[in-house]
Protein backbone atom coordinates (compact mmCIF):
# COMPACT_ATOMS: atom_id res chain seq x y z
CA UNK A 1 0.00 0.00 0.00
CA UNK A 2 1.28 3.45 -0.91
CA UNK A 3 2.37 5.58 2.06
CA UNK A 4 2.66 9.33 1.44
CA UNK A 5 4.71 11.35 3.91
CA UNK A 6 3.76 15.02 4.33
CA UNK A 7 0.82 14.48 1.98
CA UNK A 8 -0.53 17.44 -0.02
CA UNK A 9 -4.06 16.33 0.91
CA UNK A 10 -3.57 18.10 4.24
CA UNK A 11 -2.74 21.40 2.58
CA UNK A 12 -5.41 24.10 2.01
CA UNK A 13 -2.95 25.82 -0.33
CA UNK A 14 -2.71 22.69 -2.49
CA UNK A 15 -6.47 22.74 -3.03
CA UNK A 16 -6.51 26.46 -3.82
CA UNK A 17 -3.42 26.78 -5.99
CA UNK A 18 -2.67 23.33 -7.44
CA UNK A 19 -4.64 20.47 -9.04
CA UNK A 20 -6.08 18.12 -6.40
CA UNK A 21 -8.32 16.54 -9.06
CA UNK A 22 -5.29 15.24 -10.97
CA UNK A 23 -3.58 14.07 -7.77
CA UNK A 24 -6.65 12.13 -6.65
CA UNK A 25 -7.13 10.72 -10.15
CA UNK A 26 -3.62 9.26 -10.02
CA UNK A 27 -4.36 7.71 -6.64
CA UNK A 28 -7.66 6.31 -7.91
CA UNK A 29 -5.94 4.73 -10.89
CA UNK A 30 -2.83 3.38 -9.19
CA UNK A 31 -3.34 3.34 -5.41
CA UNK A 32 -7.06 3.57 -4.62
CA UNK A 33 -6.36 2.84 -0.94
CA UNK A 34 -3.38 4.75 0.45
CA UNK A 35 -1.98 6.14 3.70
CA UNK A 36 -1.27 9.86 4.15
CA UNK A 37 0.86 11.14 6.99
CA UNK A 38 1.66 14.47 8.56
CA UNK A 39 4.71 15.52 10.57
CA UNK A 40 2.79 15.64 13.86
CA UNK A 41 1.92 11.94 13.60
CA UNK A 42 -1.58 12.32 12.19
CA UNK A 43 -2.41 9.84 9.42
CA UNK A 44 -5.43 8.72 7.48
CA UNK A 45 -6.29 6.15 4.85
CA UNK A 46 -7.60 7.71 1.63
CA UNK A 47 -10.36 5.99 -0.36
CA UNK A 48 -10.63 7.34 -3.89
CA UNK A 49 -12.68 4.83 -5.91
CA UNK A 50 -16.45 5.16 -6.04
CA UNK A 51 -17.08 1.55 -4.96
CA UNK A 52 -14.77 1.85 -1.94
CA UNK A 53 -16.12 5.24 -0.89
CA UNK A 54 -19.69 3.98 -1.16
CA UNK A 55 -18.86 0.82 0.80
CA UNK A 56 -17.39 2.93 3.60
CA UNK A 57 -20.40 5.24 3.70
CA UNK A 58 -22.90 2.43 4.14
CA UNK A 59 -20.86 0.47 6.71
CA UNK A 60 -21.80 2.44 9.82
CA UNK A 61 -21.05 -0.52 12.09
CA UNK A 62 -17.31 -0.64 11.44
CA UNK A 63 -16.80 3.03 10.62
CA UNK A 64 -17.72 5.65 13.18
CA UNK A 65 -18.67 9.29 12.66
CA UNK A 66 -18.29 10.11 16.33
CA UNK A 67 -14.60 11.05 16.11
CA UNK A 68 -15.04 14.05 13.83
CA UNK A 69 -15.69 14.37 10.11
CA UNK A 70 -12.77 16.61 9.14
CA UNK A 71 -9.07 15.91 8.73
CA UNK A 72 -7.54 17.91 11.52
CA UNK A 73 -6.84 17.80 15.21
CA UNK A 74 -5.13 15.25 17.46
CA UNK A 75 -3.35 12.27 15.96
CA UNK A 76 -4.97 10.20 18.72
CA UNK A 77 -8.53 8.96 18.06
CA UNK A 78 -10.67 11.07 20.36
CA UNK A 79 -14.41 11.48 20.19
CA UNK A 80 -15.70 14.85 19.05
CA UNK A 81 -16.90 17.00 21.94
CA UNK A 82 -20.41 16.92 20.41
CA UNK A 83 -20.37 13.18 19.79
CA UNK A 84 -23.75 11.56 20.34
CA UNK A 85 -25.42 14.96 20.58
CA UNK A 86 -24.96 16.41 17.08
CA UNK A 87 -26.21 14.56 14.02
CA UNK A 88 -23.06 14.69 11.94
CA UNK A 89 -20.89 13.20 14.71
CA UNK A 90 -23.27 10.56 16.03
CA UNK A 91 -23.53 6.83 15.46
CA UNK A 92 -26.54 4.57 15.89
CA UNK A 93 -28.83 4.57 17.78
CA UNK A 94 -28.30 8.24 18.73
CA UNK A 95 -28.06 9.21 15.06
CA UNK A 96 -31.58 8.06 14.18
CA UNK A 97 -33.02 9.56 17.35
CA UNK A 98 -31.58 12.98 16.48
CA UNK A 99 -32.26 12.77 12.74
CA UNK A 100 -36.01 12.08 13.02
CA UNK A 101 -37.13 15.40 14.60
CA UNK A 102 -34.77 17.39 12.37
CA UNK A 103 -36.02 15.71 9.20
CA UNK A 104 -39.66 15.95 10.29
CA UNK A 105 -39.50 19.64 11.17
CA UNK A 106 -36.99 20.94 8.65
CA UNK A 107 -37.22 18.81 5.55
CA UNK A 108 -40.85 17.76 5.19
CA UNK A 109 -42.68 18.27 1.88
CA UNK A 110 -44.46 21.32 3.28
CA UNK A 111 -41.22 22.84 4.56
CA UNK A 112 -39.44 22.19 1.26
CA UNK A 113 -42.26 24.02 -0.51
CA UNK A 114 -41.86 27.04 1.76
CA UNK A 115 -38.09 26.98 1.35
CA UNK A 116 -38.35 26.72 -2.44
CA UNK A 117 -40.66 29.73 -2.69
CA UNK A 118 -38.44 31.85 -0.44
CA UNK A 119 -35.21 30.89 -2.22
CA UNK A 120 -36.80 31.62 -5.61
CA UNK A 121 -37.99 35.01 -4.38
CA UNK A 122 -34.52 35.91 -3.16
CA UNK A 123 -32.72 34.72 -6.29
CA UNK A 124 -35.20 36.40 -8.63
CA UNK A 125 -35.00 39.64 -6.68
CA UNK A 126 -31.21 39.63 -6.79
CA UNK A 127 -31.09 38.91 -10.52
CA UNK A 128 -33.78 41.47 -11.34
CA UNK A 129 -31.74 44.11 -9.58
CA UNK A 130 -28.86 43.75 -12.05
CA UNK A 131 -28.38 45.59 -15.33
CA UNK A 132 -26.24 44.88 -18.38
CA UNK A 133 -22.76 46.21 -17.74
CA UNK A 134 -22.84 45.71 -13.97
CA UNK A 135 -19.70 44.18 -12.50
CA UNK A 136 -19.81 42.33 -9.22
CA UNK A 137 -18.31 39.56 -7.13
CA UNK A 138 -20.89 36.81 -7.61
CA UNK A 139 -19.63 34.86 -4.58
CA UNK A 140 -20.51 37.75 -2.27
CA UNK A 141 -23.50 39.39 -3.93
CA UNK A 142 -25.64 36.61 -5.42
CA UNK A 143 -24.47 33.24 -4.06
CA UNK A 144 -25.50 33.92 -0.43
CA UNK A 145 -29.10 34.46 -1.54
CA UNK A 146 -29.57 30.67 -1.81
CA UNK A 147 -28.96 29.67 1.81
CA UNK A 148 -30.35 32.95 3.13
CA UNK A 149 -33.82 31.85 2.06
CA UNK A 150 -33.35 28.50 3.80
CA UNK A 151 -32.35 30.17 7.05
CA UNK A 152 -35.29 32.55 6.91
CA UNK A 153 -37.69 29.61 6.72
CA UNK A 154 -36.05 26.92 8.89
CA UNK A 155 -34.97 29.34 11.63
CA UNK A 156 -37.89 31.76 11.36
CA UNK A 157 -35.61 34.81 11.14
CA UNK A 158 -35.34 37.91 8.97
CA UNK A 159 -32.87 38.65 6.19
CA UNK A 160 -30.53 40.64 8.46
CA UNK A 161 -30.16 37.82 10.98
CA UNK A 162 -29.79 35.31 8.15
CA UNK A 163 -26.92 37.33 6.70
CA UNK A 164 -25.28 37.47 10.13
CA UNK A 165 -25.46 33.68 10.45
CA UNK A 166 -24.08 33.26 6.94
CA UNK A 167 -21.01 35.35 7.72
CA UNK A 168 -20.30 33.45 10.93
CA UNK A 169 -20.70 29.96 9.45
CA UNK A 170 -18.58 30.93 6.46
CA UNK A 171 -15.77 31.81 8.86
CA UNK A 172 -16.20 28.48 10.66
CA UNK A 173 -15.67 26.45 7.48
CA UNK A 174 -13.18 28.77 5.77
CA UNK A 175 -11.17 29.80 8.83
CA UNK A 176 -7.91 28.81 7.14
CA UNK A 177 -8.48 31.39 4.43
CA UNK A 178 -7.57 35.02 5.18
CA UNK A 179 -10.49 36.14 3.02
CA UNK A 180 -12.79 34.95 5.81
CA UNK A 181 -10.73 34.78 8.98
CA UNK A 182 -8.02 37.42 8.66
CA UNK A 183 -4.58 36.86 10.16
CA UNK A 184 -5.74 34.98 13.30
CA UNK A 185 -7.61 31.94 11.99
CA UNK A 186 -8.03 29.97 15.22
CA UNK A 187 -9.34 33.00 17.10
CA UNK A 188 -11.73 33.70 14.25
CA UNK A 189 -12.93 30.08 14.31
CA UNK A 190 -13.62 30.09 18.05
CA UNK A 191 -15.35 33.48 17.92
CA UNK A 192 -17.55 32.38 15.02
CA UNK A 193 -18.53 29.13 16.74
CA UNK A 194 -19.50 30.93 19.94
CA UNK A 195 -21.40 33.54 17.97
CA UNK A 196 -23.50 30.93 16.16
CA UNK A 197 -24.10 28.84 19.28
CA UNK A 198 -25.23 31.87 21.28
CA UNK A 199 -27.49 33.03 18.46
CA UNK A 200 -29.20 29.64 18.16
CA UNK A 201 -29.46 29.23 21.93
CA UNK A 202 -31.23 32.60 22.15
CA UNK A 203 -33.66 31.45 19.43
CA UNK A 204 -34.35 28.20 21.29
CA UNK A 205 -35.06 30.08 24.52
CA UNK A 206 -37.41 32.55 22.80
CA UNK A 207 -39.34 29.79 20.99
CA UNK A 208 -39.60 27.76 24.18
CA UNK A 209 -41.34 30.74 25.79
CA UNK A 210 -43.63 31.80 22.93
CA UNK A 211 -44.58 28.24 21.95
CA UNK A 212 -44.20 28.84 18.20
CA UNK A 213 -43.38 25.62 16.31
CA UNK A 214 -43.94 26.62 12.69
CA UNK A 215 -40.29 26.20 11.71
CA UNK A 216 -37.48 23.78 12.53
CA UNK A 217 -36.05 25.79 15.41
CA UNK A 218 -39.50 26.24 16.91
CA UNK A 219 -40.15 22.50 16.68
CA UNK A 220 -36.85 21.69 18.39
CA UNK A 221 -37.62 24.29 21.06
CA UNK A 222 -40.91 22.56 21.80
CA UNK A 223 -39.04 19.26 22.08
CA UNK A 224 -36.87 20.96 24.69
CA UNK A 225 -39.92 22.32 26.51
CA UNK A 226 -41.54 18.88 26.53
CA UNK A 227 -38.35 17.22 27.78
CA UNK A 228 -37.90 14.97 24.72
CA UNK A 229 -34.69 16.72 23.63
CA UNK A 230 -31.97 18.29 25.79
CA UNK A 231 -31.39 21.97 25.11
CA UNK A 232 -27.73 21.46 24.17
CA UNK A 233 -28.77 18.86 21.57
CA UNK A 234 -31.24 21.31 20.04
CA UNK A 235 -28.60 24.05 19.91
CA UNK A 236 -25.88 21.82 18.48
CA UNK A 237 -28.14 20.53 15.74
CA UNK A 238 -29.27 24.01 14.86
CA UNK A 239 -25.57 24.70 14.38
CA UNK A 240 -25.23 21.49 12.35
CA UNK A 241 -28.00 22.50 9.93
CA UNK A 242 -26.80 26.09 9.65
CA UNK A 243 -23.18 25.21 8.87
CA UNK A 244 -24.02 22.30 6.58
CA UNK A 245 -26.47 24.28 4.49
CA UNK A 246 -24.92 27.73 4.52
CA UNK A 247 -21.56 26.84 3.06
CA UNK A 248 -22.17 24.15 0.45
CA UNK A 249 -24.76 25.78 -1.79
CA UNK A 250 -23.14 29.25 -2.16
CA UNK A 251 -19.89 27.63 -3.25
CA UNK A 252 -21.78 25.26 -5.54
CA UNK A 253 -23.61 28.22 -7.07
CA UNK A 254 -20.35 30.09 -7.67
CA UNK A 255 -18.73 27.02 -9.22
CA UNK A 256 -21.85 26.52 -11.33
CA UNK A 257 -21.58 30.03 -12.79
CA UNK A 258 -17.88 29.48 -13.47
CA UNK A 259 -18.68 26.16 -15.17
CA UNK A 260 -21.41 27.73 -17.31
CA UNK A 261 -18.94 30.38 -18.44
CA UNK A 262 -16.58 27.63 -19.61
CA UNK A 263 -19.27 25.32 -21.01
CA UNK A 264 -21.61 27.59 -22.99
CA UNK A 265 -22.56 24.88 -25.49
CA UNK A 266 -23.65 22.56 -22.70
CA UNK A 267 -25.55 25.33 -20.89
CA UNK A 268 -27.40 26.16 -24.11
CA UNK A 269 -29.06 22.74 -23.86
CA UNK A 270 -30.79 23.97 -20.70
CA UNK A 271 -31.80 27.41 -21.95
CA UNK A 272 -33.21 25.85 -25.11
CA UNK A 273 -35.27 23.35 -23.14
CA UNK A 274 -33.39 20.34 -24.49
CA UNK A 275 -32.22 19.37 -20.98
CA UNK A 276 -34.31 19.80 -17.85
CA UNK A 277 -32.98 21.71 -14.83
CA UNK A 278 -33.34 18.58 -12.69
CA UNK A 279 -30.95 16.61 -14.91
CA UNK A 280 -28.55 19.56 -15.15
CA UNK A 281 -28.54 19.93 -11.36
CA UNK A 282 -27.24 16.40 -10.86
CA UNK A 283 -24.32 17.04 -13.21
CA UNK A 284 -23.44 20.34 -11.55
CA UNK A 285 -23.44 18.54 -8.18
CA UNK A 286 -21.19 15.79 -9.54
CA UNK A 287 -18.87 18.21 -11.31
CA UNK A 288 -18.41 20.64 -8.43
CA UNK A 289 -18.40 18.10 -5.53
CA UNK A 290 -18.22 20.99 -3.11
CA UNK A 291 -17.84 18.83 0.00
CA UNK A 292 -14.59 17.17 -1.04
CA UNK A 293 -14.46 14.39 1.60
CA UNK A 294 -15.66 13.21 5.00
CA UNK A 295 -13.61 11.44 7.65
CA UNK A 296 -14.50 8.29 9.60
CA UNK A 297 -12.75 6.14 12.22
CA UNK A 298 -12.62 2.37 12.00
CA UNK A 299 -13.87 0.82 15.23
CA UNK A 300 -12.81 -2.61 14.00
CA UNK A 301 -10.74 -3.91 11.09
CA UNK A 302 -12.26 -2.83 7.78
CA UNK A 303 -11.59 -4.64 4.50
CA UNK A 304 -11.90 -2.45 1.42
CA UNK A 305 -10.35 -2.47 -2.04
CA UNK A 306 -8.35 -5.60 -1.27
CA UNK A 307 -6.74 -4.07 1.82
CA UNK A 308 -7.34 -4.35 5.56
CA UNK A 309 -7.56 -1.02 7.36
CA UNK A 310 -6.89 -1.74 11.05
CA UNK A 311 -9.17 -0.64 13.87
CA UNK A 312 -8.64 2.86 15.29
CA UNK A 313 -7.60 4.29 11.92
CA UNK A 314 -8.87 7.49 10.37
CA UNK A 315 -10.34 7.02 6.89
CA UNK A 316 -11.10 9.83 4.43
CA UNK A 317 -13.85 9.18 1.91
CA UNK A 318 -13.05 11.40 -1.08
CA UNK A 319 -16.38 12.35 -2.65
CA UNK A 320 -14.72 14.50 -5.30
CA UNK A 321 -12.65 11.56 -6.49
CA UNK A 322 -15.53 9.08 -6.43
CA UNK A 323 -17.55 11.44 -8.61
CA UNK A 324 -14.89 11.24 -11.33
CA UNK A 325 -14.52 7.44 -11.34
CA UNK A 326 -14.59 6.05 -14.89
CA UNK A 327 -15.92 2.75 -13.57
CA UNK A 328 -19.19 4.56 -12.80
CA UNK A 329 -19.27 7.63 -15.07
CA UNK A 330 -18.61 7.60 -18.81
CA UNK A 331 -16.01 10.20 -19.74
CA UNK A 332 -15.98 11.47 -16.13
CA UNK A 333 -13.62 14.39 -16.71
CA UNK A 334 -16.01 15.94 -19.21
CA UNK A 335 -18.91 18.09 -18.10
CA UNK A 336 -22.03 16.58 -19.69
CA UNK A 337 -25.10 18.49 -18.63
CA UNK A 338 -27.42 15.77 -19.98
CA UNK A 339 -25.59 12.92 -18.24
CA UNK A 340 -28.08 10.04 -17.81
CA UNK A 341 -28.47 7.94 -14.65
CA UNK A 342 -26.16 10.23 -12.72
CA UNK A 343 -25.09 8.38 -9.56
CA UNK A 344 -23.16 11.25 -8.01
CA UNK A 345 -22.57 11.02 -4.25
CA UNK A 346 -21.91 14.68 -3.48
CA UNK A 347 -24.06 14.29 -0.35
CA UNK A 348 -22.71 10.91 0.76
CA UNK A 349 -24.72 7.71 1.09
CA UNK A 350 -26.36 5.43 3.65
CA UNK A 351 -27.74 6.57 7.00
CA UNK A 352 -25.30 9.47 7.05
CA UNK A 353 -26.34 10.88 3.69
CA UNK A 354 -26.69 14.60 4.33
CA UNK A 355 -30.08 15.28 5.92
CA UNK A 356 -30.18 18.56 4.02
CA UNK A 357 -29.55 16.98 0.60
CA UNK A 358 -33.15 17.55 -0.60
CA UNK A 359 -33.11 21.24 0.26
CA UNK A 360 -29.60 21.77 -1.13
CA UNK A 361 -30.63 20.10 -4.38
CA UNK A 362 -33.75 22.28 -4.44
CA UNK A 363 -31.66 25.43 -3.97
CA UNK A 364 -29.34 24.60 -6.86
CA UNK A 365 -32.17 23.50 -9.17
CA UNK A 366 -34.12 26.69 -8.38
CA UNK A 367 -31.02 28.75 -9.13
CA UNK A 368 -30.53 26.95 -12.46
CA UNK A 369 -34.19 27.48 -13.37
CA UNK A 370 -34.01 31.20 -12.63
CA UNK A 371 -30.69 31.59 -14.43
CA UNK A 372 -32.01 29.77 -17.52
CA UNK A 373 -35.09 32.03 -17.66
CA UNK A 374 -33.12 35.24 -17.07
CA UNK A 375 -32.70 37.51 -20.10
CA UNK A 376 -29.15 38.25 -18.99
CA UNK A 377 -26.08 36.16 -18.21
CA UNK A 378 -22.87 36.27 -16.18
CA UNK A 379 -19.55 36.48 -17.99
CA UNK A 380 -16.49 35.76 -15.82
CA UNK A 381 -14.01 38.59 -16.26
CA UNK A 382 -11.15 37.55 -13.94
CA UNK A 383 -9.73 34.20 -12.82
CA UNK A 384 -11.62 33.16 -9.69
CA UNK A 385 -9.97 32.95 -6.28
CA UNK A 386 -10.31 29.49 -4.80
CA UNK A 387 -11.01 28.84 -1.15
CA UNK A 388 -8.02 27.69 0.89
CA UNK A 389 -9.57 24.53 2.26
CA UNK A 390 -9.17 20.80 1.68
CA UNK A 391 -12.69 20.16 3.01
CA UNK A 392 -14.78 22.61 1.01
CA UNK A 393 -14.23 23.30 -2.67
CA UNK A 394 -15.35 26.81 -3.38
CA UNK A 395 -14.58 30.32 -4.56
CA UNK A 396 -13.98 33.31 -2.33
CA UNK A 397 -14.05 35.64 -5.31
CA UNK A 398 -15.74 35.37 -8.70
CA UNK A 399 -15.72 38.63 -10.62
CA UNK A 400 -18.41 38.70 -13.29
CA UNK A 401 -20.03 41.14 -15.69
CA UNK A 402 -23.72 41.12 -16.51
CA UNK A 403 -24.28 40.78 -20.26
CA UNK A 404 -27.24 40.34 -22.56
CA UNK A 405 -27.91 36.61 -22.83
CA UNK A 406 -28.36 36.94 -26.59
CA UNK A 407 -24.76 38.15 -26.94
CA UNK A 408 -23.57 34.77 -25.66
CA UNK A 409 -26.10 32.81 -27.66
CA UNK A 410 -27.91 31.67 -24.52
Amino acid sequence: MLVVEDSPLYSPEFFADDDPWAYLAALRENDPVSVHRRDDGYEFYALTRYADVYAAYVDHQRLSSAYGTMIDGSYLPQKDSASGRMLIVSDQPEHSAIRKPIKTSGFSRDMLGRVGRTVRRNIRGALDGLSVGDRLDFSKVIAPELPKGVLEVLFGIGAEDANHLLEATRTMIGYRDEAYAGARPLDALVDAQLDVLEFIDDLIVKRTVDGSAEDMIGFLAQCVAEGTMPRDVAVLNGLNVAVGGNETTPHTASLTVHTIDQERDEWRKVTSGEVGPDVATQEFLRWTSTNSYVQRLTVEDFEVGGHIIPANSFVALWNMSANRDSQVFDDPDTFRIDRPENKQIAFGAGVHRCVGAPVATLEIQTFIEELADWDKAFAVIDPPRRLHSNFMLGLTELEVEVVDAKELGT
